[in-house]
């Protein structure tokens, strides 16, 4: 709500930024940690999103970050490489480092590759026995499916900001660090590229338990009747006259069109694919006509601009439905 009141698109991504700041820095003055504190700032404001900010807020936010993030992934992971720098000149070179840290170092990240298996077979055991006495529908993913579950457990930058953040005189700082690092060094390299080949052994059996009750076409359709609904009820005046034809005309078009189409899965990707293509091809044409104006003079910087920001918020539509 405090973000919505701003009322300016830049200060509320700003805002954004402020919000990690602030639950880092809370979560440190609370002697918890700011990095987990962060993680959940980042879920509670993700969950929101939908009903704070605008539509032109959460386009321009979703390119702000996806930026930022790979920046700041980017920067961490030179971090890393230069505190292991340090580390290796404090303690006198890296035979000194695998001959005191290897055996603890190789037994947590076992211990690590442990526990999630031990914590996805548990959460699966527990949502069997729910399902068994009735306190659940959620079905059990299965052996296969759990096993697939717990390999993919591949650790990344919230790992390496974690053992940034400790303090310089914590003690075992640096058999952290490395740690941290060989972690995420095992679980990329090794289960990452493990894992496709782990998913074709085991087969796991997808019997559509675990999906959503809606696919992306009945949401799409529950979506084009709730936009319909109220067009209905906007277009006609209180006498009866059709005030906005078109609009109704094209809300109807649009939900009996995506309604009838009565094909598989398959061939309906294939004709939305299509479908989405042209409207692509129709943007392209129109920006190289924008841009043939204004060329020539026949239009100014601000009327390129505004004509070309309507055509790439509809090439994103377009590609985004497309899939």
């Amino acid at each position: 709500i405090l973000l919505r009141r701003l009322g300016d698109d830049t200060l509320m991504i700003a805002a954004t930024v402020l919000v990690c700041w602030s639950a880092y820095i809370a979560g440190e003055l609370l002697h918890v940690s700011g990095v987990i504190a962060v993680v959940t700032a980042g879920l509670v404001c993700g969950w929101y999103q939908h009903v704070v900010f605008t539509a032109r807020v959460r386009i321009r936010a979703m390119a702000f970050w996806q930026v930022l993030v790979f920046l700041l992934e980017a920067t961490v992971f030179l971090l890393i490489g230069l505190s292991l720098r340090g580390l290796l000149d404090r303690v006198g070179g890296l035979d000194i480092v695998i001959d005191t840290m290897a055996r603890p170092v190789l037994l947590i990240v076992l211990a690590v590759v442990a526990a999630r298996f031990l914590w996805i077979f548990a959460v699966d055991a527990g949502v069997a026995t729910g399902r068994r006495i009735g306190w659940t529908r959620q079905q059990p993913l299965g052996t296969r499916a759990a096993v697939v579950m717990s390999w993919a457990g591949m650790r990344g930058v919230v790992t390496l900001a974690v053992a940034l953040s400790l303090p310089e005189a914590m003690p075992a700082r640096d058999l952290m660090l490395v740690t941290a690092f060989v972690v995420i060094l095992v679980t990329v390299l090794v289960q990452g590229t493990s894992l496709g080949w782990v998913i074709r052994t085991l087969k796991p059996h997808d019997d559509g338990s675990a999906r959503p009750p809606l696919d992306l076409h009945a949401a799409e359709m529950m979506l084009f009747q709730a936009q319909l609904a109220l067009v209905e009820r906007e277009a006609v005046a209180v006498d009866g006259t059709v005030i906005h034809p078109q609009l109704l005309r094209r809300y109807r078009t649009r939900a009996t069109a995506a309604d009838a189409f009565d094909g598989t899965a398959e061939e309906r990707n294939v004709a939305i694919a299509s479908h989405f293509d042209v409207i692509i091809a129709a943007v392209a044409a129109g920006r190289a006509e924008l841009v043939r104006l204004h060329r020539a003079g026949r239009i100014d910087d601000e009327t390129l601009h505004d004509l070309e920001h309507d055509l790439d918020l509809e090439e994103l539509a377009a590609a985004a439905a497309k899939g």
